[in-house]
């Protein structure tokens, strides 16, 4: 990957498409005709898209070169399944979004501006870079950063700090509402033209799924590598509850990593959908980069910010679901109220609520918490809801709440620290930050329960919080129930 130097030129947008030449054989000002969509005798069920789309094709033929100006065009349109129509559309960097309530959702390919940093100190120019592009556009930009704040190395080279991209195409979801849209950002009337054809040719080559499309498993695992075995985990929670007694630490995440090799590419879509639909109440994500995605299905909140109204929360302690409804209610007891687990959910609420304290007012919170419950473990949940003093932006809330002590520890600092020293696992991306920006509103999720997927190689994390009182081998069986609830969609 090319290499990026974390100044104001780090964060300007960098588009590249794949499979994309320099040189579109096309000079300044040429005549570009869109290529004709292919219909059917019988009229297509997605006739109404097909229209939609032919309509966005005379819309962008029309534009004219604006230096630095969004061009932005939508179109209302049936509902469609996003992740089967990712799934058919491999021409371009994919990406999608799922909020937890499955209200919103968003579906892109190819990209109109694509921001990237190679560090934290570039965040906070990267999201005004954000809102500058937008203005008083009805657009977002879709990404994330890394959990370490640098950028990855080795399997994850390919995944900087932070990258966020506005699509070239999408397909986005609001409530009842769903619109397919185009976006187009130039500066320079040469890279209009490039870029115009470019998205011209992407229109034409768009393909709708039929109802129902669901591509099966035919993959398997052939081969299973695991970073850490039971008596390694031993080793390392011990070591940390040694700090812990000692009064370094209070809590601290250790991270686990499990590489599979499959006999074949697996469809990624279709996996996550799959994913999602075994974990209601979750955030879905995948962000597609030089042939390699990052997907995940998290139960996890970082914040949702509406204007000024934010809503964030604590979500920690876990147990496994129960194999019968009297057997799930017990564990839902042991939940709520087990000193360990009740200690370690306490850790992460206090944390949140200091760390949002300098930037809020009115803050609001239920007085007991609640249980998120999944497909095969449960968490003790608390929301939290307040109003934003004036001028606070994304960049104050993501430094003040990234990394939680649910995916980190606590004291942060200790708990960054130890993490650096010991552990020995690549995180990325993993238990980083994902979602949505826009000048009015945006939204990020914990980045756990995810995978990176580089063809027929998968590699799946799961964390486990260490705390006083933890037990190894109880941790070890959470550890493993995570991992689970991923190696259950491929069928293994």
């Amino acid at each position: 990957m090319t290499s990026r130097h974390p100044h104001p030129a780090a964060i300007e947008p960098h588009r590249r498409f794949p499979g994309e030449s320099d040189d579109t054989g096309l000079g300044r000002g040429t005549n570009v005709a869109p290529i004709p969509l292919q219909r059917n005798r019988v009229r297509s069920p997605h006739a109404p898209v097909e229209a939609a789309v032919s309509r966005l094709l005379g819309q962008v033929k029309n534009w004219r070169f604006r230096e630095g100006a969004l061009l932005h065009h939508r179109e209302p349109v049936p509902g469609m399944d996003l992740l089967g129509w990712l799934q058919i559309n491999p021409h371009g960097a994919r990406c999608f979004w799922q909020d937890r309530e499955r209200s919103s959702r968003l579906a892109g390919v190819g990209a109109a501006v694509e921001l990237v940093a190679d560090s934290n100190h570039d965040r906070e120019r990267l999201l005004a870079r954000i809102n500058s592009i937008l203005r008083e556009h009805d657009a977002v930009f879709l990404g994330g950063f890394a959990f370490a704040g640098t950028s990855g190395k080795d399997e994850w080279s390919a995944f900087p700090a932070a990258r966020f991209v506005l699509p070239a195409i999408e397909f986005r979801q609001r409530g009842q509402e769903h619109h397919l849209a185009v976006n187009l950002f130039a500066e320079s009337p040469g890279e209009f033209v490039r870029l115009k054809t470019h998205l011209i040719e992407l229109l034409c080559r768009l393909k709708f799924p039929p109802q129902g499309l669901d591509d099966p498993v035919t993959a398997r695992v052939v081969r299973r590598m695991d970073d850490m075995d039971l008596p390694l985990c031993r080793e390392r929670i011990n070591a940390i509850l040694a700090d812990i007694a000692e009064g370094r630490l209070h809590k601290v995440v250790l991270a686990r990593r499990v590489d599979l090799r499959l006999t074949a590419p697996v469809a990624v879509f279709s996996v996550l959908r799959r994913w999602c639909d075994s974990n209601p109440g979750s955030f879905g994500f995948a962000m597609e980069q030089a042939g390699e995605l990052f997907m995940g299905c998290s139960p996890e909140r970082l914040y949702r910010r509406w204007e000024r109204q934010i809503h964030t929360e604590s979500l920690a302690g876990t147990v496994r679901r129960g194999r019968t409804r009297e057997e799930d209610a017990a564990m839902e007891r042991r939940l709520r109220h087990d000193p360990k687990l009740v200690h370690e959910h306490d850790l992460v609420t206090r944390f949140v609520r200091s760390q949002i304290e300098p930037w809020v007012t009115d803050t609001e919170s239920p007085i007991e918490a609640g249980i998120i419950k999944l497909d095969r473990i449960q968490h003790r949940h608390l929301p939290i809801r307040a109003t934003l003093k004036p001028g606070v932006l994304d960049a104050q809330l993501l430094h003040a709440l990234h990394p939680t002590p649910a995916v980190c520890g606590f004291p942060r600092g200790a708990a960054q620290a130890f993490i650096r020293r010991q552990e020995t696992v690549q995180r990325g991306w993993y238990s980083g930050a994902v979602g949505i920006v826009s000048p009015r509103h945006s939204e990020f999720a914990v980045a756990i329960r995810s995978a990176l997927v580089n063809r027929d190689r998968i590699l799946c994390y799961s964390g486990v919080g260490i705390v006083d009182g933890s037990d190894p081998d109880a941790e070890w069986n959470e550890l493993e129930a995570k991992i689970e609830s991923f190696l259950s969609v491929l069928g293994c």
